[in-house]
């Protein structure tokens, strides 16, 4: 069996403010750096031992990878710009209330599509599978990677719109025959049940959710 557990970087200031980041560079702040070491101490207490690391290489990211790597003492770090963010274009660095006087809901100039977002991210899974083949494997990304690859393996019910994936929160698929959710938004200070925060309602029982065969 492959598992892989995804998780969010920490906080940066844009989060704080609520600005749309994509493909900017923005750096952790210290909430940031407090919430990795979290994660890290979360994943090393309840999930055991891993075999490898993935990050985006995005600071914000790649920062968030190397406290967890320091403190599960693994190495080296592979990166990938498949798991970088989704380019939000000409909206990066608004927040969403500018990006809607501006665009509406309408194209955004430079932006790439949620279905560009979804093949990238669900190749890229498919692509460390096929190198680290029956290992475990955690790969830090971002919101916008994780909310596509979720809503695929699970039909729609969760994704970009529906569902607010939280900084430095974890999300655990595995694959046997096919992926399946194990852990879907788990944060270090909300360990006990599978929970989500929706926009709309509550998810509370995603193990063992079965997804839809992958199409690449």
């Amino acid at each position: 069996m492959t598992e892989i557990c995804m998780i969010r970087h920490g906080q940066t200031d844009w989060n704080a403010m609520a600005r749309i980041q994509g493909c900017t560079d923005i750096p952790l702040n210290e909430i940031g750096r407090d919430q990795a070491r979290a994660v890290a101490e979360m994943i090393s207490r309840e999930s055991g031992e891993w075999d490898a690391i993935w990050a985006s290489p995005l600071s914000r990211a790649l920062d968030t990878a190397r406290i967890i790597a320091d403190h599960l003492r693994m190495e080296p770090i592979h990166t990938d710009s498949d798991l970088q963010e989704r380019n939000f274009g000409a909206a990066e660095g608004m927040n969403r209330d500018r990006r809607i006087e501006r665009f509406g809901n309408g194209p955004i100039p430079g932006a790439e599509s949620w279905e560009e977002v979804r093949q990238r991210s669900l190749e890229m899974i498919e692509k460390i599978r096929s190198i680290r083949p029956d290992q475990r494997v955690l790969v830090v990304t971002h919101g916008g990677v994780i909310n596509s690859i979720m809503s695929h393996l699970s039909g729609g019910e969760i994704g970009p719109g529906k569902t607010i994936i939280t900084n430095a929160s974890a999300h655990l698929i595995a694959w046997e025959g096919a992926w399946r959710i194990q852990w879907f938004n788990r944060t270090a200070d909300q360990r006990a049940g599978i929970t989500s925060r929706r926009r709309d309602s509550s998810i509370s029982s995603m193990r063992d959710l079965a997804s839809p065969s992958l199409k690449l």
